[in-house]
């Protein structure tokens, strides 16, 4: 029964991992790369390579383990340097949730309810991965 279960257990690990998916152009693998927090702070040509995207389970990590994974797709995608700038819109729009109870007391049906309205945010990540133009 181990044997079962632990092809399952090792697809459900990896695959609830966190990563950073890339799209842009590739280039050979780079040793060091540079970081930037915004595009003004970087004082050679660049141009932007490629842009990484947050899966889930990325998305709730601490910023300096959004940078660690960032500077290793760097580094594997022939990049220069990333730019990491955060984002956060608020109230973008609004949750409303609603439970109603309903219970019977003494051969009556009674119903209860309770509406909440919470203003959402949004927030996250920008990763551009740049290449100086020589």
């Amino acid at each position: 029964m181990k044997k079962v279960y632990t092809p399952f257990f090792c697809i459900l690990f990896f695959s609830c991992s966190a990563k950073i998916h890339f799209v842009g152009q590739q280039h050979p693998p780079t040793e060091k790369i540079d970081i930037y927090v915004t595009e003004s702070a970087i004082k050679k040509q660049f141009v932007i390579a490629g842009q990484g995207y947050l899966n889930l389970w990325a998305a709730r990590l601490k910023p300096d383990k959004i940078q660690a994974l960032a500077e290793k797709q760097a580094l594997q995608k022939g990049a220069d340097g990333i730019i990491i700038t955060d984002y956060y819109i608020p109230q973008s729009g609004h949750a409303i949730n609603t439970v109603l109870r309903t219970d019977t007391l003494s051969k009556s049906v009674i119903t209860t309810g309770n509406t909440t309205i919470t203003p959402l945010t949004t927030s996250g990540y920008r990763i551009f991965f740049i290449k100086y133009q020589n």
